[in-house]
């Protein structure tokens, strides 16, 4: 297998965090009620699709690609498998920013300190920041890990509330999905 892609297993992590935190969503939206509600069964269906479905299919790709497993089915293996990059590569983006949405509606009833809730996002965002863009023209890892700055900078100026920063971040994901998709789109086209 190519070195490069013992490297692509670290994209894993913020896909397999993101499961976690789905699931502990799921916990706290059925906690207290006798009934368990719809929100619990599609917090946990995503938990699942990050924490294991999605991971499978990324690390299936790449041995089939690599081994040449299934030598008929080699081009939707290998178009599988540049999406699955960039799913996590430019995707860190969108799935670090669900990833605050989430946790910041999970704290939202509990007593915790801000550094709970700014801590990891920070982290994430340096983590994906420099793991991503590492070898990227025009410092953009500093851009990047600057923009995570601004974000926790501008919502803590303004002093925002668990609820303004859910949906911040709620909104950060979905324009970046977007904005993703449509990039990966074009391309798909271009090259």
């Amino acid at each position: 297998m190519e070195v490069y892609r013992y490297q692509q297993f670290a994209y894993l992590v913020v896909p397999v965090l993101l499961g976690i935190e789905f699931f502990m969503c799921a916990r706290d939206e059925k906690k207290g009620k006798e009934e368990i509600p719809l929100g619990f069964y599609l917090l946990d269906f995503f938990g699942f699709l990050f924490m294991a479905v999605i991971p499978a299919l990324f690390i299936f790709t790449i041995w089939a690609v690599e081994t040449k497993s299934f030598p008929q089915q080699i081009m939707p293996l290998a178009r599988l498998d540049r999406y699955g990059v960039l799913f996590f590569f430019m995707g860190s983006w969108w799935q670090v920013y669900l990833f605050g949405a989430l946790r910041a509606r999970r704290m939202v009833n509990e007593e915790k300190n801000m550094l709970y809730y700014w801590g990891p996002f920070l982290a994430l965002g340096i983590f994906i920041s420099m793991l991503v863009l590492w070898v990227s023209p025009f410092n953009l890892k500093w851009i990047s890990v600057a923009w995570f700055f601004f974000i926790f900078g501008s919502l803590s100026v303004f002093k925002a509330g668990l609820k303004a920063i859910e949906r911040t971040m709620w909104v950060l994901a979905g324009f970046t999905f977007i904005f993703e998709n449509a990039l990966f789109i074009w391309l798909e086209n271009v090259i």
